[in-house]
């Protein structure tokens, strides 16, 4: 069974070593690159968790997903998800669905947001079907957006208001 948690800053290394698993399962799903983030130090990856949420099996992450709301004046009433990823061995049990469910709660929680935007490479099928059943439309795809291993891969971003 699957649960949803945020972790503490202690389990930072738990954290560390699934974003870089997911960096190198899933390249083209990401922005960053294993390379860029192997080399952070321990007060990043700190820093970075506190904004994580994981699904945990038997007590280990076995997904995440990260979520934002914006600081600035005028745009304070959106949020943004991303980094999200389900281990292969965790895929088809609900996880992707909890985790976004809960990211989307605590950014209701949140208050004062109407809107939450994310980016997708539309070749992951199983992540665009679970972001429309969530209630996420498609408003754009970027071409030829991130390049990996030689070849360009597009992104879908999509919003869902509230």
């Amino acid at each position: 069974m699957v649960t949803i948690s945020a972790l503490p800053e202690e389990r930072w290394r738990e954290y560390r070593d699934l974003r870089l698993e997911s960096l190198q399962d899933e390249p083209a799903a990401f922005g960053s690159s294993y390379e860029e983030e192997q080399a952070l130090p321990e007060e990043e990856w700190r820093r970075r968790i506190r904004t994580v949420l994981f699904a945990l099996e038997e007590g280990s992450p076995v997904g995440m997903i990260t979520y934002a709301v914006s600081e600035r004046v005028k745009t304070r009433h959106i949020a943004h998800i991303y980094g999200v990823y389900v281990r292969r061995t965790a895929r088809g049990k609900g996880a992707g669905r909890e985790l976004l469910r809960a990211a989307l709660e605590r950014i209701r929680e949140h208050g004062g947001v109407v809107k939450v935007q994310l980016s997708v490479n539309p070749d992951m099928s199983a992540a665009v079907s679970l972001y429309e059943r969530e209630g996420f439309v498609a408003q754009m795809r970027a071409q030829k957006e991130l390049l990996v291993d030689g070849r360009y891969h597009d992104l879908l971003y999509m919003e869902k208001v509230f």
